[in-house]
């Protein structure tokens, strides 16, 4: 996020890009930005934020597995799907082709597993 401040310090303004007066970055997660954006009231606490992006981070892997059924079953062809999903799809399966091989290890003791 990037904000714009008045004279007084105060954030004036707010954007998702930076642009020519709104070029101060600040962490989305900012008490500031939320104060400043109206959300501090009213938002859902932090662990309610992280419970709905942990649900979505299943939800994620739900569909994953649905549409690898589907393609399994020949009731979609994975070219059907659009290309930026397709990469998306790739890239997730990558990584976690690339974390089981982490979890089988290479006979070092001393490294940690990377938890997901």
């Amino acid at each position: 996020m990037f904000v714009k401040r008045n004279d007084e310090g105060h954030i004036c303004a707010a954007s998702l890009e930076a642009t020519e007066d709104i070029n101060e970055a600040i962490p989305a997660d900012s008490p500031e930005l939320w104060q400043f954006i109206g959300a501090a009231q009213d938002s859902p606490s932090r662990s309610e934020l992280d419970a709905l992006q942990a649900s979505d981070l299943a939800l994620a892997r739900v569909l994953e597995d649905l549409i690898d059924i589907l393609i399994d079953k020949h009731l979609i062809q994975f070219t059907d799907l659009p290309v930026m999903a397709q990469q998306k799809l790739l890239n997730r399966q990558g990584l976690r082709r690339q974390h089981l091989l982490d979890l089988l290890g290479d006979g070092d003791d001393d490294e940690q597993i990377p938890m997901l």
